[in-house]
């Protein structure tokens, strides 16, 4: 078999029974929440009111799926992210990564960068849950002095859930 249909029918293997289309936000829809504030799953340099609101574009699921949005004021008053572009790592689709799961319900993962307006490249793990919601992880490298220091990696999680007419 050619690479481009193995390519699709893991793909197809990848979405199950549920197509992964219902989790597109065309329109005024978009997927909005809280981080999660609890010390284990937030490290102290998010603030802890922090929303996020999600845009997802299904059809550019190896590109970019996506756009973020967050209403804090961590970079010099601005937003930590303000309409950023998911962007996926397509060899991540076809690779088990896409499949981990962090308890039940998760149906598919999108690993993809964000540029943050002044922390640099961040890792967004975007999982797409069998309950029609997202969660979405954030991970930002340490720098040297705090590893020295052993202070936090810079995770943190939110659970979205669907909303028409915005959220932020």
């Amino acid at each position: 078999m050619n690479r481009t249909l193995l390519t699709l029918l893991a793909l197809g293997a990848l979405v199950g029974c549920r197509s992964l289309d219902r989790f597109d936000t065309s329109g005024d829809d978009s997927y909005c929440g809280d981080i999660v504030a609890a010390s284990f799953v937030r490290d102290t340099r998010y603030p802890p009111s922090m929303r996020m609101m999600l845009e997802l574009d299904m059809t550019n699921l190896a590109t970019v799926p996506g756009h973020v949005t967050t209403d804090d004021a961590s970079c010099g008053g601005a937003p930590l992210f303000h309409d950023a572009k998911l962007r996926a790592m397509r060899e991540v689709l076809n690779d088990p990564l896409s499949l981990m799961r962090f308890g039940d319900g998760q149906q598919h993962n999108i690993l993809a960068w964000a540029d943050s307006s002044c922390a640099g490249p961040v890792l967004a793990v975007v999982s797409l849950m069998k309950n029609d919601d997202v969660e979405v992880r954030l991970l930002r490298p340490t720098s040297e002095a705090e590893a020295r220091e052993n202070r936090a990696s810079g995770f943190a999680l939110f659970q979205l859930t669907r909303r028409s007419g915005g959220c932020l």
